[in-house]
């Protein structure tokens, strides 16, 4: 019994380890999918479209609610955000070329 359970164990181990990899790669990849999305539709909601920023997050980026944290400099005419508390992206509107990610 206790090298069945000890093989067991192991595995269990093995799973455990596995699927944390897999979660931590899934939050890692969707947070940096995130941060660009919201950064780049962002900046191009207040730098091109000139919509207050508030309005542009409660109402084209709403679904991602609790997911991002952004922040607009005027001075600069960029975006930042950051998504997942993992991965951080800037857009900045470049005149000619709208909004373009760093």
């Amino acid at each position: 019994m206790g090298r069945t359970r000890r093989r067991l164990m192991g595995l269990l181990g093995v799973v455990v380890a596995v699927l944390l990899g897999v979660g931590a790669f899934i939050v890692w990849r969707g947070g940096e999918i995130v941060s660009g999305y919201t950064a780049k539709v962002l900046c191009s909601c207040v730098f091109v479209a000139g919509r207050e920023p508030a309005s542009c997050l409660a109402e084209d980026l709403h679904a991602y609610a609790g997911l991002f944290e952004a922040r607009v400099d005027l001075a600069a005419r960029a975006t930042d955000s950051t998504a997942l508390l993992v991965r951080h992206a800037r857009a900045i509107y470049r005149d000619g070329l709208g909004c373009t990610l760093e």
